[in-house]
């Protein structure tokens, strides 16, 4: 009876173990009482069985990136697509064939608008001034740039003269009869270049094609009325005969009415 006396009293003076200290971590106590909590033995083992996954699932991505360059979709592809509309090759024509250029300067030119007595921008392109092989005329043909469309379209005609624009020495203004539409129509023009050097040697080359479009066309004013009065010699002559055939034919029959007038009276 004492040592069962004795005992108790030791267990009743046995202190309370604190968390961690005395006792086996997941032994009795701690996380061991929580359910899917494994022992620490396994936890240990479980990297050391991740690595050989690990290095295993590195090897196949290399092995996997080695047969993705091998395989690239872009050089292996020859597959060939034929289009569904066959175009053929259409040669286009310029109008500008048979002309030689004197000059070709990028500008802006603008054209006067009377309705709303202001300046308007016609567009920006190449300026040129083209020479016919055959007939020597000059004109002056400004495209607008990447669109090609037609902007002024003139023949350079006697007597027109550049005026500064404002004072600039960058710009110049003319008037003359435009083609650029498809009719004839009087426009005022203003060109514009990116230097003074630029609009100096546009005025220099515009004035000596004013000079060569005289002499060109007072020869085909010439040759044209040269022509007008051959043409009108040869009616005249044309007409003269035939008057003069009417009037020999009936002449003729004058004289033969006359001719048996008198021998009935010399019958009698």
């Amino acid at each position: 009876m004492a040592t069962e006396t004795v005992e108790k009293k030791e267990e009743a003076i046995k202190p309370t173990p604190v968390f961690g200290s005395g006792t086996a971590f997941g032994a009795g106590t701690g996380f061991a009482g929580f359910t899917g909590v494994s022992s620490s033995a396994p936890a240990a083992a479980a990297p050391a069985a991740a690595a050989p996954a690990a290095e295993a699932s590195g090897a196949a991505a290399a092995e996997g990136g080695e047969d993705g360059e091998a395989a690239d979709p872009e050089e292996e592809c020859q597959a060939e697509f034929k289009p569904v509309v066959q175009l053929d090759e259409v040669e286009t024509s310029t109008g500008e064939e048979d002309e030689d250029c004197i000059i070709d300067l990028k500008c802006k030119l603008y054209r006067f608008d009377s309705n709303n007595n202001e300046w308007k921008e016609r567009g920006i392109g190449q300026v040129r001034l083209l020479k016919h092989k055959a007939n020597e005329r000059i004109r002056l043909l400004m495209r607008q740039e990447k669109t090609l469309k037609i902007r002024a379209n003139h023949i350079i005609m006697p007597g027109t003269k550049l005026q500064e624009h404002a004072g600039s020495d960058k710009a110049w203004v003319w008037s003359t009869v435009d083609f650029s539409e498809g009719e004839q129509k009087v426009e005022l023009f203003c060109i514009r270049f990116g230097s003074a050097e630029k609009a100096q040697e546009f005025k220099a080359k515009y004035e000596e094609c004013v000079e060569l479009n005289t002499k060109a066309l007072a020869g085909t004013a010439l040759a044209t009325a040269a022509k007008g009065d051959a043409d009108a010699d040869a009616d005249a002559d044309e007409l003269a005969d035939d008057l003069a055939a009417k009037a020999g034919v009936k002449g003729s029959k004058d004289e033969e009415e006359d001719e048996d007038e008198d021998e009935e009276e010399e019958a009698e």
